[in-house]
């Protein structure tokens, strides 16, 4: 029986050409992924741009530098007082013996202010937690928004071309009729005039849709180009909650309105804080003294006297940012419930619709060719015909709005409720149950 070698075997020169031979396939990859650029090969759907948002785009990085830099404010703001070390020399330059002082200055919380602002910290930094997430939702949002925008302008910028394409040959053809004296020279006219005038909507139509793939490609921190958007689709449109299911939801699913309790909580300890803050900080001394030859100990007190300021101006302060905490979270709650009722009627209006929506395209399509076909036989005018291009391009814009627009507001609502309706949504939400545990 052959018995392979150990690898302790292998010639060096072999093991060296086998690295050389890998290296350069190792570092042509790591570019490409660095890159953050989509892959060419696979269609960036919804699902696929908030999910590459949620990890490099440029709002969910905002946002997780905006919670770092909130979260150490309130950290910075109730940070203990460090204490102080002293060493000094005295009678310097005299005949007397130096006088050296080794002493230690250690901030006592008397009042228990430092205490209270402890206490406001671990609500603050709650608070923060449930802002961040909530800014986060908002920025899938934004993003799903984007990449809905931008697959509705590419496929319509295909419909107009599309159009502009047929009406050139329509004019092509109508320039020939008018040469053999078929139909009178205004039908050619006509019909080469909005031709032309299809040609520039479709670059307008272009343009349009390259604006809102530099937006994605921002969202993104990737560049997306129009080839690798996959086709815009219909969402999924289960049945909505029942109002009191909705409301019910919302309430344990709103992070924004966990963040106005804690702030209203957050705002209380520090005017508490604050009011203990009369007295001052305390500080407390103790330590060695040399003098004369003799070593000897030293303990004091330092206690700033409450004469001239008793701390007004911070109470007034804290007071007012207790009072302005109340008010927004009582208008979160309002809004809160406003915008639950909101989002249900709209995606339920728009669920209604989506019947007649569906058939837009087919509609369209059938009503264009057998305008086109009616027209070169002499059935139909050349005015019912252009009526008839316009027509079918309203329908099928109408039917990319209303995809649109029915992702959106089944998406709203989903950020209304604080949960997914079902496991079809690109959000990172809990999905809905009657017993949704709370996403704050």
């Amino acid at each position: 029986m052959l018995r392979t070698p150990p690898l302790s075997a292998v010639p060096r020169a072999l093991a060296l050409a086998l690295a050389l031979a890998l290296s350069p396939a190792v570092g042509t990859e790591l570019p490409a992924q660095a890159a953050g650029t989509p892959p060419h090969s696979s269609s960036l759907d919804l699902t696929a741009a908030v999910e590459m948002a949620r990890q490099q785009g440029l709002l969910r990085q905002l946002a997780d530098a905006r919670g770092r830099i909130a979260d150490g404010r309130v950290r910075e703001s109730t940070q203990w007082l460090n204490p102080t070390l002293e060493w000094r020399r005295e009678n310097l330059g005299s005949p007397l013996q130096p006088d050296i002082f080794a002493t230690a200055y250690v901030p006592f919380d008397l009042a228990g202010r430092r205490l209270a602002l402890r206490g406001a910290s671990s609500a603050g930094r709650g608070r923060v937690q449930a802002d961040l997430q909530h800014e986060r939702r908002m920025a899938e949002l934004t993003v799903a928004r984007g990449w809905l925008e931008a697959a509705s302008a590419h496929e319509l910028a295909r419909v107009v071309t599309e159009q502009a394409a047929a009406l050139q040959e329509l004019a092509r053809v109508d320039s020939t009729r008018v040469r053999e004296g078929l139909v009178a020279e205004a039908v050619g006219l006509r019909t080469s005039l909005e031709a032309d005038r299809a040609r520039m909507t479709a670059v307008r139509a272009r343009q349009s849709e390259g604006e809102l793939l530099l937006t994605l490609s921002r969202q993104l921190g990737a560049t997306v180009q129009a080839a690798q958007l996959a086709s815009l689709m219909a969402p999924g449109l289960p049945d909505a909650p029942d109002s009191l299911l909705a409301a019910e939801t919302a309430q344990r699913g709103r992070p924004d309105l966990l963040a106005r309790e804690l702030a209203v909580a957050e705002a209380r300890k520090r005017l508490s804080a604050e009011q203990r803050g009369v007295l001052g900080e305390v500080q407390l001394q103790g330590g060695t003294k040399e003098t004369g030859g003799f070593m000897t100990g030293q303990l004091g007190v330092a206690m700033p006297l409450p004469l001239f300021n008793r701390n007004n101006g911070a109470r007034e302060r804290a007071a007012g940012e207790l009072r302005e905490a109340q008010l927004l979270h009582d208008d979160a709650r309002r809004a809160l419930q406003l915008s639950v009722i909101r989002a249900r009627q709209h995606y339920v209006a728009l669920r209604d619709t989506r019947e007649a929506a569906a058939s837009f395209d087919a509609r369209a399509t059938t009503l264009v060719q057998s305008a086109r076909i009616a027209y070169r036989e002499g059935h139909l005018t050349l005015t019912e015909l252009l009526d008839a291009e316009r027509a079918a391009v309203d329908a099928r814009t109408a039917h990319r709005q209303w995809m649109v627009d029915a992702w959106m507001a089944r998406l709203e609502l989903e950020l209304a409720l604080g949960a997914r309706l079902d496991a079809e949504s690109p959000l990172d939400l809990p999905l809905l149950t009657p017993s949704t545990p709370s996403g704050r």
